[in-house]
This record gives C-alpha cells, sequence and structure tokens, in this order.
C-alpha cells in the first residue's frame, strides 16, 4: 500500500531543509531547517571541505532521527546542481550514504525551476486566481536565475542563467575591494550575462512571481506574511534606499540575518535588471520552494492527485525544434507513429507514462542534428540534446533522450564509444528498446514523403505486424523498414513485418 506521508530533504548551498506532508491534504507535519554556508566551497574552491560534508552529515543524521519518530518509511535526499558540480561531488555522496543511509538524487537547473513553477501553477489553480496576459516567473538560488515565461499561464518557455546572489558575491569579491564604484561594476558584470535574455524578451507589460529569494522578502514584507505584492516603483524606491545602505541598518531595520547581508545588493540589482527587462508591471512574491514542488510531484506520482505536468517538457522540446529548423511534417509523424507502437506494444514492452514522455521528446528532437550536419546526423543530435536544458527532465532522463536519438538511425547500442556503455543496466534497456520503437518509426517515412497515412499494429506470437494505410508505391519503405527493424528483433526477441493496406474512398 502507498504511504501517504512523504519526507522530502533537499540539500543546497545555503543548507539542508526537511518537510514532512502528508501526500493526500497536502499539509505539511513538520518543516525543518538548518543553515550552512558552502558558497566559498561551492564557488571559489569548487569541492566540499571535510568541515562542511560533517555539517551536512550532522544535519541529515538529525532529519534521519526525525522522520524515524514519525515512522516515515517513504523519504527522499535531493540536492542542488550547485552541489552536484562540485569536483568531489561523488565522493560526497557516497560518504552521505555511509553515514546516514540517504542516497542523493540530484537536480538539474530545468527540475529545480520545474518543481517550483509547478507549485505556483497548483496553488494558483487551488485558488482559481488565473493567470492572464505575460506572466514570468522568476526563480533565484544562491548561483542561478531561472526564468519561466507564460502566456495566459501556459507555459511558452524558459531560461537559465548561471547568475546568483551568492555566485555574484564570490565572483566579484576581490573586484569589490579595488572598484571605487562597485556598483556601477556590479550592474555591467549582471547585464553581461543577461544579454541573450534581452535579445529575447518582448516589450509587452507583464507580471511577474518572485520565487527562491533569499534576503528580498524580508526587505519587502517587514516580517509581514500577507505583504506579497508591490508595484515596479515600489521596487524601486526600495533599491535607493538600500544602495548604499550598512551592514548594521539591514540587520537592525529589516531583520536580515548576518550571512545574507553580503547577498543583498548583488540580489536588489539583479532583479532590477530583471525586472526591467521583463516590462514588469507588479511583483508578486511567492513562498512556493522548491521542496513545496518536489512534495506535490510524489504526490501526483502515488495517486493523490492528478495533474499532467508533461505539457511544459513537451513544450520545451517543441521550442527546441523550431530553433534547429527540424522538418516539421516528418517529426510530426514520426511522432504519431512511435507513440502509437509504444501503446500498442506495451504488454510486451512494460514500459510507463514517464517512458512514453521520453519516446516523445526523442521523437520530436531525433532530427535536431541536421542543423550542424547530415552527415551523421544522429551523432550530432545526441550532443544537442545532452547540452540542452529541456524543462523537467533529470540529467539522467536527458541523457536518455539523447541516446535514444542517436541510435533511431543506424548506430546499434553498445558498438560506438558514446556513455551508453556506462549507464546502469536497467537505463541501457529502456534506451535499447525506445529506439528500437523509433527507428520503427523512422522508417515508416525515411524518405519525408509522408506516404503513409496511418499504422495498424498487431502483436502475434513470436511476431509484430505493421499494416501502413497507403495508397504509394512502398518499395522504399519495405526496403528501409527490413534493415531497420532487425534492432527491433534483437531488442525484443520478435520478427516485425510491414504490410501495406489502401486506403478505400471512404478513408478506411
Amino acid at each position: 500500500m502507498t504511504s501517504r506521508y512523504f519526507g522530502a530533504i533537499i540539500l543546497n548551498v545555503v543548507g539542508l531543509e526537511l518537510r514532512i506532508a502528508d501526500l493526500k491534504t497536502g499539509k505539511t507535519l513538520e518543516h525543518v531547517q538548518k543553515n550552512l554556508q558552502l558558497s566559498d566551497d561551492i564557488y571559489n574552491q569548487n569541492v566540499l571541505s571535510v568541515d562542511s560534508v560533517n555539517q551536512i552529515v550532522d544535519g541529515l543524521r538529525g532529519f534521519v532521527q526525525l522522520l524515524h519518530d514519525y515512522r516515515i518509511k517513504d523519504f527522499q535526499l535531493w540536492s542542488s546542481q550547485a552541489i552536484s558540480n562540485v569536483k568531489n561531488a561523488d565522493f560526497v555522496a557516497d560518504q552521505l550514504y555511509m553515514h546516514t543511509g540517504l542516497s542523493i538524487e540530484w537536480l538539474s537547473l530545468s527540475q529545480e525551476t520545474f518543481f517550483r513553477v509547478q507549485e505556483v501553477l497548483h496553488r494558483a489553480s487551488q485558488s482559481k486566481k488565473k493567470l492572464k496576459g505575460i506572466t514570468y516567473i522568476i526563480s533565484i538560488t544562491s548561483g542561478d536565475t531561472m526564468i519561466v515565461k507564460l502566456d495566459d499561464g501556459k507555459f511558452t518557455a524558459n531560461q537559465t542563467f548561471s547568475l546568483g546572489p551568492a555566485k555574484i558575491a564570490e565572483d566579484l569579491e576581490s573586484l569589490f575591494q579595488e572598484a571605487p564604484n562597485s556598483t556601477g561594476v556590479l550592474n555591467d558584470y549582471i547585464a553581461s550575462k543577461l544579454n541573450d535574455f534581452n535579445r529575447s524578451t518582448n516589450q509587452k507589460p507583464s507580471n511577474v512571481i518572485l520565487v527562491g529569494t533569499l534576503p528580498l522578502k524580508n526587505l519587502i514584507t517587514h516580517g509581514n506574511d500577507d505583504a506579497k505584492e508591490l508595484v515596479f516603483k515600489e521596487f524601486e524606491e526600495l533599491q535607493d534606499s538600500l544602495i548604499n545602505a550598512s551592514g548594521q541598518f539591514l540587520a537592525e531595520h529589516y531583520g536580515i540575518e548576518s550571512q545574507y547581508l553580503p547577498l543583498v545588493l548583488p540580489e536588489i540589482l539583479l532583479l532590477k535588471h530583471l525586472f526591467t527587462l521583463t516590462n514588469a508591471q507588479k511583483i508578486n512574491l511567492s513562498n512556493a520552494s522548491m521542496l513545496d514542488g518536489l512534495v506535490l510531484n510524489r504526490a501526483v506520482q502515488h495517486g493523490f492527485l492528478k495533474r499532467d505536468f508533461s505539457k511544459q517538457t513537451i513544450k520545451q522540446a517543441e521550442n527546441l525544434a523550431r530553433h534547429y529548423q527540424i522538418e516539421p511534417k516528418h517529426q510530426q509523424l514520426v511522432t504519431d507513429f512511435a507513440l502509437h507502437l509504444f501503446d500498442q506494444l506495451k504488454p510486451m514492452h512494460q514500459m510507463g507514462k514517464r517512458e512514453r514522455l521520453l519516446l516523445k521528446v526523442a521523437a520530436i528532437l531525433h532530427d535536431c542534428g541536421n542543423y550542424i550536419g547530415g552527415h551523421d546526423h544522429y551523432i550530432h543530435s545526441e550532443y544537442i540534446i545532452r547540452n540542452s536544458d529541456i524543462f523537467g527532465l533529470s540529467k539522467l532522463e536527458t541523457e536518455i533522450v539523447a541516446l535514444v536519438s542517436r541510435y533511431h538511425s543506424v548506430q546499434t547500442p553498445g558498438n560506438d564509444y558514446s556513455s551508453f556503455t556506462q549507464m546502469p543496466v536497467a537505463q541501457r534497456i529502456i534506451v535499447a528498446k525506445l529506439a528500437a520503437i523509433l527507428r520503427l518509426a523512422d522508417a515508416l517515412d525515411d524518405d519525408r514523403q509522408q506516404k503513409i497515412k496511418d499504422i495498424i499494429v498487431s502483436l502475434k506470437p513470436q511476431k509484430v505486424i505493421i499494416t501502413a494505410k497507403s495508397n504509394e508505391r512502398l518499395s522504399f519503405e519495405n526496403w528501409v523498414f527490413k534493415s531497420k527493424s532487425q534492432f527491433f528483433t534483437e531488442t525484443f526477441g520478435l520478427k516485425v513485418t510491414l504490410k501495406q493496406r489502401r486506403i478505400q474512398a471512404n478513408g478506411k
């Protein structure tokens, strides 16, 4: 029986956080935080020191004891990408497991934003407050800024920047000591990092929902949780009063804790740039956290809440497809065929909704490598996908999509020097199954002529029969299909045959 109680733990640059929640009601049973200052280790040293690891272990041991006290059996430790990027990340993960029994699941930047956005959208739906017009959800962590654009509440695009208050402070610490005008230098630095966003932003007025900010909430609310909204002019007035404020003034008047004082100026100036670029008219502060999003996602996984989080991932894949100028008719037909094959062959492959999503993303993007060159385009596709930020996919899932796209053509998994051979066995099997299905779908329109309008899939003992509906001559398709179906036979142990059925006047 699925447990309705769940413990979510997140490790990030500023510390550890635990939330114990009732997945059925969404209520929090316990919420605990342990402050840690890991920014110097991460942004200057690029390693976590022994002392830092020991502090993390101590905090996690306390969390584990609390989970046991509540008799929580379902719990998970996640870590932000900033932690996963340190040189000794694998050793740290092993040490934490040895000392606490907790295994880390590393989050990508796109996942961090994804979970925050889902929580924001969930709260909006719960309150029946519709998001109208252009809305930007800006998620700021210590080292990164992630921006999601919504149009009438629907996801349209996202961008990620390696730019956050702690990272800015660490990067420019030495320069601040020498520069006579640190504010001017800081403004130039932030502007240079946001240059790409500047070029892509339209100038329509927007509303901004701000999540994940560090000291700003205290500066605006003065400890009053109800004051969560301000107009741009109010923000400008706040900024003017804080530019030259001393640490003592910030601590006494706004209750900013000492560890956050160096982050106030970088964050305020970063937000000023972002609000200007997005033409923000109204700014809403949301306390929706990544931890909330992780709990929400687990509630969906366990069936306590019905929400479809895959739409944003698919939209992002479609955005990438347009960027890399993938031919749309072939892409759509191959995607339709691949998903139909997946659904009809489910008794044989035994994969679920998540694998279906990965197949769909791979089908949408499988030809993106043609943007670089037609020769060995599947290798270029793998490279592009692996280095893309696909909203909502983990690093491992992105890797699976990249490899499925690589093997949609002619290469066989394992007969090359790709990362396939380094993956866990379970993931290699998923890659092989999805690639075999995608290769069949691609073979049905290999000449990009869309001769086949529809397919019927029949699963028989020891074989699969695919009936192609077409009034065209399919000699080429039969020849390509015979070659490309060999990998399907090797993967599933079933022969696959292509037959043709003429389309009658009534369309049947």
